[in-house]
């Protein structure tokens, strides 16, 4: 059964650095609707502007001037999926690493000196410098 998104409202998600975040659930899918794919929003044109036409997971790791991302190719493209770093400062999009990985529970850790490492899987990691 393929439900209907078109009724989502944006909700207000996190804010990192004055920049405010919402998003409207687009699709759910994998085992029982537990990846959950959304559309984002912020306060800042410049950032939307970046964010517009993709589709993002619940994955969000704050940095000193930005944001990693799980960014999806589109609201159906579960499990392919690209790691991208958004910059406040200079409104630019990095992909950095495009993936496979089903798993959902990304997490970052930050290294020091602008070095972060980003595990989108029990075993494998991501090291991307700001």
């Amino acid at each position: 059964m393929k439900l209907n998104y078109t009724s989502e409202i944006y909700q207000i998600w996190t804010e990192i650095d004055s920049v405010s975040f919402e998003r409207k659930l687009e699709n759910e899918t994998a085992f029982d609707g537990i990846v959950k794919i959304y559309s984002l929003k912020t306060n800042v044109e410049n950032v939307n502007q970046k964010l517009e036409g993709h589709f993002f997971g619940n994955f969000i790791y704050s940095t000193e001037n930005g944001a990693f991302l799980r960014m999806f190719d589109n609201k159906d493209s579960w499990p392919k999926t690209t790691l991208i770093y958004l910059d406040f400062i200079n409104s630019t999009v990095t992909e950095i690493n495009r993936n496979n990985s089903s798993w959902n529970v990304w997490k970052g850790k930050n290294l020091e000196n602008g070095k972060y490492s980003i595990e989108i899987s029990p075993t494998e990691s991501i090291e991307f410098q700001t």
